[in-house]
């Protein structure tokens, strides 16, 4: 009785590691049938009974994270890749998916620190041709804004009746090390218009010029993880009036305002974000500011994300402001991105993303909505915007620190860059 009850567990046991054998073998071939067939959805599903069973393995990592790079779902594709490398210490295929996951993620300084993190064994040949380090880039830009115009008989305040502004600049992305980057922009701005002070009360007519410097520093400290600092310099001449025994002569001078700010950034799949602190001392004034700026983007690629943002100022002699932001952006076909968003807000005397952007005048730009298409090649990319701006417009007492006559003016401005990329 004991022999027949011991050859029947053990038959039984057998049936079903046979079952269990024959199970995995059937899913197998339909998991490798739904690979061939580019079939994600059924490979997907068929994955995850065989992960139920206890069946992870190599090729099934590999098949789930190459046809989920293939759909540009870069988060899977990463998740199943590394496991398939854990799984065969071995493998070369998937490093390349990987290098790649990142780098059309947008996430370029985390592709370049794994391609450094691999041995030449397990590079492929392909692999093997990168570079370790971010390539360099030139930037060309210039963009023009055209104001809605309110002039005055007479105003013994400071007020600036702009006509037009428009700012050139040029800069270059390089490398200090392979985990370090600069960025170095030169841009000179022109503003045309009536400007009233107290000496010239009936307003002087003309074009004030400022020459800007701005650089930063950007280092990855861990994967997805940056910090910056940036520094922002703005140059201009100005005149000072003298009376000497009767006589009156002008001179012109050279004055210089600054901005110093730090920024720590984090790149992840789904999200990316960052926040930088800021001080400046912009028109006899100093300020300090705080800006944080979030990105989602719900399918872990770059064709369609939403960012907000938003901004917050202390200025010594004029008081608290802010601005908020919200902005999409989304691929219309392969050569072709749009982006879009709107901006409220009270602030004068600013600056912000990363210190770039730099309003160093009175004009309140208090709603702004902006468009812009961007057409990305391999060697190069170009982009061109639009915008449309409410200002505020203020009689501003520069002694007593006041602000009266308010104005509500329109202003449209275009704006186009050219990025050449150096491979």
């Amino acid at each position: 009785m004991r022999t027949i009850i011991l050859t029947t567990l053990l038959l039984t046991y057998l049936a079903l590691k046979l079952n269990a054998q024959t199970d995995f073998a059937a899913l197998d071939r339909a998991n490798y049938q739904f690979f061939l067939d580019k079939d994600y959805k059924n490979l997907k599903k068929n994955s995850k009974l065989l992960l139920e069973q206890g069946s992870d393995y190599y090729y099934l990592r590999v098949r789930l994270g190459i046809l989920a790079y293939e759909r540009q779902r870069y988060a899977s594709a990463y998740q199943n890749l590394k496991r398939a490398k854990q799984l065969n210490p071995f493998d070369t295929i998937s490093n390349e998916y990987l290098y790649y996951s990142f780098l059309l993620a947008g996430r370029t300084a985390d592709a370049k620190h794994f391609l450094r993190s691999l041995s030449e064994d397990q590079k492929n040949s392909h692999l093997k041709t990168l570079s370790l380090s971010e390539d360099p880039e030139l930037n060309v830009g210039y963009s023009f804004m055209d104001y809605e115009v309110e002039k005055y008989q007479t105003n013994p305040l400071n007020y600036e009746a702009v006509e037009n502004i428009s700012v050139f600049n040029a800069s270059m992305n390089f490398n200090f090390t392979p985990k370090s980057r600069g960025f170095l922009q030169y841009s000179n701005t022109r503003k045309v218009a009536t400007f009233y002070s107290s000496s010239n009360p009936t307003g002087e007519y003309g074009t004030f010029s400022q020459n800007q410097v701005y650089f930063r520093y950007k280092n990855l400290i861990s994967p997805g993880w940056e910090i910056a600092g940036y520094t922002h310099w703005v140059f201009f001449s100005t005149e000072a009036n003298t009376s000497t025994f009767g006589r009156r002569s002008s001179s012109l001078s050279l004055s210089t305002q600054s901005l110093f700010g730090l920024n720590i950034s984090h790149s992840g799949w789904y999200l990316r974000g960052g926040l930088n602190l800021n001080y400046s001392n912009f028109e006899s004034s100093s300020q300090f500011a705080t800006e944080g700026y979030l990105t989602y983007l719900p399918f872990s690629n770059l064709n369609l994300y939403s960012t907000i943002s938003g901004f917050y100022q202390i200025d010594k002699n004029w008081g608290n402001s802010y601005q908020a932001n919200f902005d999409v952006g989304f691929k219309v076909f392969k050569y072709l991105w749009f982006e879009s968003g709107a901006m409220v807000g009270n602030s004068f005397l600013y600056s912000r993303s990363l210190g770039t952007v730099l309003n160093n005048s009175f004009i309140i730009p208090a709603t702004n909505f902006y468009g812009t298409i961007i057409i990305p090649a391999r060697k190069f990319s170009l982009r061109i915007g639009g915008n449309y701006s409410s200002i505020y417009n203020y009689s501003w007492d520069l002694v007593n620190y006041t602000k009266t006559s308010k104005l509500v003016l329109d202003s449209f401005g275009v704006n186009a860059t050219l990025t050449i990329k150096f491979q």
